[in-house]
């Protein structure tokens, strides 16, 4: 074997070890789940089949988009974006959001105004309206139908020592604390960073290689 072959393998086999380290101590690669349900929550930013790179052992912040332990089924998740934290007062009145009197609303359109996806039920395709919406230390997508699915109510909440209160993306199909409740920061241990690819895989898939906002 000759030396540019013992280098590449070298190589390799650094890299290789490199990846199985840091994938055991500081991210995993998870793909999210077909389920239609589950996906029309988090869309437009993510979508069935996406792979993505969690980081580990996070402290989740306001605006992070985190994979939580779902709090009605210990095997499962729910993934959702961190709106508020211990001592925040949140009010949610349909698209509005406001935590401790600030407003977070929309700011700007999508670069695709327009959002379709299958829906959570036996129905037709839903059609989705996407903006961006800026939250914490970034800016996310925010995802709502141009008629509500779901009866409006005002919703005030403070949240409780040691939890977490989430809203989705998707604020009309939402699985979030409207739903269940505030969850424990504890079960909230995996930050969703980067898609890797979505459902195309690597076939001329437009959504790899990407940072999740």
């Amino acid at each position: 074997m000759g030396k540019l072959s013992r280098g590449l393998l070298w190589t390799a086999a650094i890299v290789g070890g490199s990846f199985l380290i840091g994938r055991a101590l500081f991210f995993d690669v998870w793909t999210f789940p077909d389920d239609r349900r589950f996906a029309a929550s988090v869309a437009p930013s993510l979508r069935a089949d996406d792979v993505l790179v969690l980081l580990k052992h996070s402290d989740p912040t306001v605006g992070d988009l985190v994979r939580c332990t779902d709090p009605e089924d210990p095997k499962g998740f729910v993934v959702a974006r961190v709106a508020g934290r211990v001592g925040d007062h949140l009010e949610i009145d349909g698209l509005s959001l406001r935590v401790d009197g600030r407003s977070y609303d929309s700011e700007s359109a999508c670069r695709d105004r327009d959002v379709t996806l299958p829906s959570p039920g036996d129905g037709p395709d839903i059609s989705l309206t996407c903006d961006r919406v800026t939250m914490g230390s970034g800016w996310h997508y925010r995802g709502h139908s141009a008629k509500p699915r779901f009866g409006v109510d005002k919703i005030t909440a403070d949240v409780r020592p040691g939890m977490l209160y989430l809203i989705s993306d998707d604020r009309d199909w939402h699985d979030d604390s409207r739903d269940f409740g505030q969850v424990p920061v504890a079960s909230c241990t995996h930050k969703i960073v980067f898609r890797l690819w979505g459902g195309a895989a690597m076939r001329d898939d437009p959504l790899r290689f990407e940072f999740i906002h």
